[in-house]
């Protein structure tokens, strides 16, 4: 079973799960990968790619993603046309297919030809070293990066619970995958002292915690087109932890759109494999 090799009942996979036959003793998922026409391929935490069953038809993509939405594909209309869904526990499924555009931007996908499940996981202390290194002086503004599948939001969640314990912490889950937030109440652990607030857009969520829940760290994943926003929130006297897609320091400063934000926080943490700190960086010259 698919579900209890990622430690989850959350993820409604029951139509794929009587196709696939994952190898005993293979190690931790990270994700499953169903596309038209060929085999579902299981990708390992470790990063090893296997095929686990017969091809699958356009039906049975079909009927996947119509189970992963619970026959309730409208309910998710916003997130469908961003390409991907987030299920509670902060699993998320990301979406391949043909784009339906209106008044200059993607309203809905149609014609879905492959689906990639990525399951969230808790690690308790995977952020340990990380936190004791990069605040060994008092909180800072702090960028992580890493390639995907470096762990990034699972280290973010494990920072959160950390700095939690200690501080007045606020999670912006824009996507629902920190904290996997469901009928209001976090699935997952983030900390004793720290409020989520779920679905806001950053900027938006950034600016609703300052006013109104005097954080002393806010944390949010995956800045991208978001950094002009969160650049005029870095000024509020409240430390900011982000995370960014990037294979090195240097690829980090070059991003376009973030170039500008990274030397306005104190230091970039760069991950490896499974999290692990490659790089801890000064920003400030």
């Amino acid at each position: 079973m698919i579900a209890a090799r990622v430690n989850s009942g959350e993820v409604p996979l029951s139509y794929a799960d009587k196709r696939i036959r994952l190898p005993v003793g293979m190690s931790q998922l990270a994700e499953i990968r169903l596309r038209t026409g060929r085999s579902a391929c299981a990708v390992t935490l470790d990063g090893r790619m296997l095929k686990c069953s017969e091809p699958f038809s356009q039906e049975d993509i079909t009927a996947c993603f119509l189970e992963l939405c619970r026959n309730s594909v409208h309910s998710f209309a916003r997130e469908i046309s961003e390409g991907y869904i987030t299920l509670p526990g902060g699993h998320r499924v990301g979406f391949c297919g043909t784009a339906v555009t209106g008044s200059g931007a993607v309203s809905t996908l149609r014609d879905v030809s492959s689906l990639n499940i990525r399951f969230a996981r808790e690690v308790r202390g995977c952020a340990r070293e990380l936190c004791s290194s990069a605040f060994a002086d008092g909180l800072c503004s702090l960028i992580v990066a890493g390639k995907p599948l470096s762990g990034k939001t699972t280290v973010l969640r494990d920072m959160a619970r950390i700095l939690g314990e200690t501080h007045r912490v606020c999670v912006i889950d824009s996507r629902g995958e920190l904290a996997g937030v469901h009928g209001g109440i976090p699935a997952l652990d983030i900390g004793e002292n720290t409020d989520v607030l779920n679905g806001y857009p950053k900027a938006e969520g950034i600016m609703c915690a300052l006013r109104s829940l005097s954080p002393e760290i806010i944390i949010c994943d995956e800045i991208g087109s978001d950094a002009e926003a969160v650049a005029q929130c870095m000024n509020c006297g409240v430390k900011l932890v982000v995370s960014a897609h990037a294979g090195s320091i240097r690829e980090l400063r070059g991003r376009p759109g973030i170039s500008a934000l990274v030397d306005m926080f104190d230091r970039a943490a760069l991950l490896g494999q499974k999290g692990s700190l490659l790089e801890l960086a000064e920003l400030q010259s």
